[in-house]
């Protein structure tokens, strides 16, 4: 995890990186796990959805998948609470400490998804990828009933709590991640850093 952090960071590899940056993310990675709530619920559906049928993106994703699941998860409200406390008294500490809450929540839902009954699921794709609308985000939250979970929306349809992921997760087809075949390819912030969001 602690490699997922530093690349989130903009480090190419552990070895650019500080004794005390390294020292903050393993404080970090601990405190997370002290205070975090993990919770995730899901859906699972045969065909595409009438919001997935206006966008020729969700259906490229979707080729040659055997259903898919509608997912919402999320870290729980202390964290978000923690983090604000953070950026009054210790900017340096909440940006690292924003970033692994962001790679923890990611593995969670990894670890959560392995655990179900489906073989061959892929990576999760999340509303406002390739130019889809973030307010999928919320047609997706109702049908999944998301407020169970503790997850609602402001106004400019940002979820709250901020460490909260609601995605699309195709079962079945190719389910590896690369950088040939990914839809944001063009605008990954990992590859103009010479680096990707996986392991290799």
């Amino acid at each position: 995890m602690r490699q997922e952090i530093l690349k989130n960071l903009g480090y190419s590899a552990e070895s650019t990186a500080d004794s005390k940056t390294i020292q903050l993310i393993d404080r970090a990675i601990e405190e997370i796990r002290s205070i975090s709530d993990f919770k995730y619920i899901h859906a699972y559906y045969d065909s595409p959805l009438d919001f997935m049928m206006q966008n020729e993106t969700y259906l490229e994703y979707l080729k040659k998948s055997n259903g898919f699941l509608l997912c919402a998860t999320t870290l729980g409200i202390q964290v978000d609470r923690y983090t604000k406390r953070l950026q009054i008294n210790d900017m340096q500490y909440a940006v690292i400490f924003d970033a692994a809450a962001s790679i923890y929540l990611e593995r969670k839902a990894d670890e959560y998804e392995c655990t179900l009954p489906y073989r061959n699921i892929s990576w999760r794709f999340c509303p406002g990828y390739s130019g889809t609308p973030l307010a999928d985000n919320i047609t997706i939250a109702q049908l999944l009933k998301a407020e169970k979970i503790g997850i609602s929306f402001t106004e400019t349809n940002l979820m709250i709590p901020m460490k909260s992921m609601i995605g699309i997760v195709k079962i079945g087809g190719d389910s590896r991640k690369s950088c040939k075949g990914c839809i944001i390819n063009d605008n990954c912030n990992y590859r103009k850093r010479g680096t990707t969001c996986y392991k290799n």
